[in-house]
């Protein structure tokens, strides 16, 4: 059974939030490049990108997440991602990227952290 990505754009004032939920992997992953990209381009370089429901994240994904980021740099941002999965959070740890993402247990401490860094 092929599990599908769902995709939800909340933009707030402070910090926009794009929350995951299934398996964001090679078949998926371009859909959530283009979120990521439309908020960006939008004039909202910082993020947060919620994975709390994702079940499933392989190398497209991480990949994804990575030029998100890199677009994001270009423009004075940053991306922080909102993870309390243990299964995903050691595909990050393993891949060394939990030192390039900070990576939060919930929305609230995410949000408040890139509003700090962008009012700083």
């Amino acid at each position: 059974m092929e599990m599908d990505l769902r995709i939800t754009v909340k933009k707030s004032e402070a910090v926009p939030l794009i929350v995951l939920s299934g398996e964001v992997d090679a078949y998926t992953c371009s859909r959530f490049r283009e979120a990521m990209i439309d908020v960006i381009e939008d004039g909202h370089p910082s993020l947060v990108v919620n994975m709390a429901d994702v079940e499933y994240i392989d190398s497209s994904g991480l990949g994804t997440l990575v030029g998100g980021l890199k677009r994001a740099s270009e423009r004075g941002g940053k991306i922080a991602i909102v993870c309390n999965s243990l299964q995903i959070r050691k595909v990050f740890e393993i891949t060394g990227l939990e030192r390039v993402f900070p990576i939060f247990k919930n929305e609230a401490d995410a949000i408040r952290e890139l509003t700090a860094l962008t009012t700083s």
